[in-house]
């Protein structure tokens, strides 16, 4: 693999290009021959998050297709990184100047295959699909930065057991071969980067300078410990910094890979007119200089090809469901002169006819046999069966979207469900609460019901414990109004609106009111009916304390920015108790599991 280049050897490089086309060698090339354009390949990927295997349809595992014979769009059953490698192949043909790249989450929150190989399996999987670089994601940062450097340098886990759960291959892991970027996530103890910040590719007579990060509020969205010693620093003066010095180093074009993202109201794959764009990308992508020319976010699991300030912003969606051909033409000694993208769908053999335009890809048999050695090796606990339902149990959806992905807007069965898992897999507590982003897939009835170890984990996936906190009433609706308060309310749109909304157990209710107004500052929003709290049907008193539990992303927070947790919780707990033994529990104790009912009422 290439090496990444130095500035100074970057600089060193285009000044000895220039060199060679004013004044040739021994009458070769001439200098109109030397400065013909060149093409550039990117395929670019996002919030892979270990879905080595094909994804749940109704959970990453399709995507709508524009039809000439549908109006509507036809929704076909789409990733698995043996279907993945074949079309990145197949792009890769088209160009020998190509490169494989990613913004972030690659790995962490990953189904049981790959949790139960503390993501080896992911890492060995993209080494050998040819990823190159990535920035990193939030989930990067879910086990903290000395497991994150260990699956980058090699190593086996700490306690794991070798040739089981790590160094699975020959009693050793070496590492992931692609290189991860994090130009805004600076150690507190060193002051340097985390992990380099650029990565400069060269493709002949040009070359393509990537600048890698992620979300400065990451430490909102990740547990505290495993964000400790790091410091997360602003996007868009971060990137702009480190444009002007590629740019000045002789890059012919800056491509940005940041774990960011928008979202648009696109039913179909590759709508290029972006409707209704939104998002906390946008106000990076308008501060950009103009020595930013691609912008391949992520995060929001949304998939989008737009023009934005100039310069071209992509997303593939997630779980490896597509991935974005971006095309630039670039002019040695100069810049960009062209750029287009397109998301293309991974197809794979599930289907039996796709709309016309479109073909169904076949296995990478390399890949797949790689795939297939570690679902074997954790069938014995992933099939284990646990329990059972009666229908399926599914998280709120977004209804209109080209990658059907969590609806964060809106209450759902499974986080529900979570919820009750929670309040009763903790200490002795009156009330329970997940983050939507914590409920990670549906429960889908199947073989009459069985619910195996594998499918609880991969709705949970996390490892967080459990957590009991201290809250009155009064700061339960301030917990309650921090849904669509700022920044919660510009983080996720969706049914309601915008917002988080946070899913309670079975003993909680309450309604808000749709009318009043979204995106108030922190501490001044009234969408909460006043008196409408409800602890086992009887009305709360606000002045009354209340123990409430939640997980260890929420408390000691502030995660997804429910800033009340950690300023206001009393009598912290921690239990010990991890989320998916709770939910084994739960589920043993709960036999023939049914959908519950909502709990949260909207007026309006």
């Amino acid at each position: 693999m290439k090496r990444p280049v130095s500035t100074k050897m970057a600089a060193w490089l285009a000044a000895l290009s220039t060199a060679w086309a004013v004044t040739g060698c021994g009458g070769g090339a001439s200098s109109s021959e030397s400065a013909a354009p060149v093409s550039v390949k990117l395929i670019a990927m996002n919030d892979f998050h270990g879905n080595i295997e094909v994804p749940a349809a109704n959970n990453g595992g399709s995507v709508v297709l524009k039809d000439p014979a549908n109006a509507a769009g036809t929704t076909v059953r789409s990733g698995g990184a043996a279907y993945l490698a074949t079309l990145i192949k197949q792009l890769k043909a088209q160009n020998p100047y190509s490169i494989v790249v990613g913004a972030g989450d690659m790995v962490g929150a990953s189904p049981v295959t790959s949790t139960l190989t503390h993501d080896e399996a992911t890492v060995d999987i993209l080494n050998q699909i040819g990823l190159e670089v990535t920035s990193v994601g939030n989930h990067e940062f879910d086990h903290g930065k000395t497991e994150l450097l260990r699956l980058q340098n090699g190593g086996c886990y700490p306690g794991g057991t070798i040739g089981q759960d790590t160094c699975i291959k020959g009693g050793s892991f070496s590492g992931a071969t692609y290189k991860w970027l994090s130009a805004n996530v600076v150690d507190s103890s060193s002051g340097q980067s985390l992990f380099p910040a650029t990565y400069v590719k060269k493709f002949g007579p040009v070359s393509v300078g990537f600048i890698g990060l992620t979300l400065k509020g990451t430490p909102q969205v990740v547990t505290s410990t495993g964000v400790a010693g790091l410091d997360f620093q602003d996007e868009a003066t971060t990137i702009n910094k480190y444009a002007a010095s590629l740019k000045a180093s002789g890059v012919n074009a800056v491509v940005v890979l940041i774990h960011q993202g928008g979202q648009t109201t696109a039913s179909t794959l590759n709508d290029k007119t972006c409707p209704n764009l939104t998002g906390d990308i946008l106000p990076i992508v308008d501060a950009l200089s103009s020595n930013v020319d691609v912008v391949v976010s992520g995060h929001t699991h949304q998939e989008y090809v737009c023009t934005r300030n100039g310069k071209l912003l992509t997303s593939t969606g997630f779980y490896g469901s597509a991935v974005t051909e971006i095309n630039l033409t670039l002019l040695p000694g100069g810049g960009v002169l062209t750029r287009d993208a397109n998301t293309r769908p991974v197809i794979n053999d599930l289907n039996t006819t796709v709309p016309a335009g479109f073909s169904i890809l076949t296995k990478d048999a390399t890949i797949d046999a790689a795939v297939q050695s570690y679902v074997s090796l954790s069938a014995t606990l992933k099939n284990q069966v646990v329990g059972s339902i009666t229908a399926d149990i599914k998280r709120a959806l977004l209804s209109s979207s080209s990658t059907p992905t969590r609806d964060e807007t809106a209450e759902g069965a499974m986080g529900d469900v979570m919820a009750d898992v929670y309040l009763a897999g903790g200490p002795k507590a009156d009330i329970a609460f997940i983050n939507p982003g914590g409920v990670r897939a549906d429960l889908i009835y199947k073989n009459g019901g069985a619910v195996t170890y594998g499918d609880l984990l991969t709705v949970a996936p996390f490892g967080n414990t459990l957590v009991t906190v201290d809250l009155t009433g009064a700061d339960l609706v301030r917990l309650l109004e921090q849904q669509w308060e700022a920044p919660n309310c510009a983080a996720k749109t969706g049914a309601n609106g915008c917002g988080r909304m946070l899913q309670p157990s079975s003993t909680f209710s309450y309604t808000w009111d749709a009318s009043k107004p979204a995106g108030a500052a922190v501490g001044s929003g009234n969408r909460v009916v006043a008196g409408s709290l409800k602890l086992n049907g009887v009305a709360m008193d606000l002045t009354k304390t209340y123990r409430v539990t939640l997980n260890s992303f929420m408390a000691p927070g502030p995660g997804d920015n429910f800033s009340v947790v950690t300023a206001n919780g009393k009598n912290v707990t921690p239990s010990g108790v991890i989320d998916i033994d709770a939910f084994v529990g739960y589920m043993k104790a709960h036999p023939s599991l049914a959908p519950p009912a909502a709990r949260i009422t909207r007026l309006n």
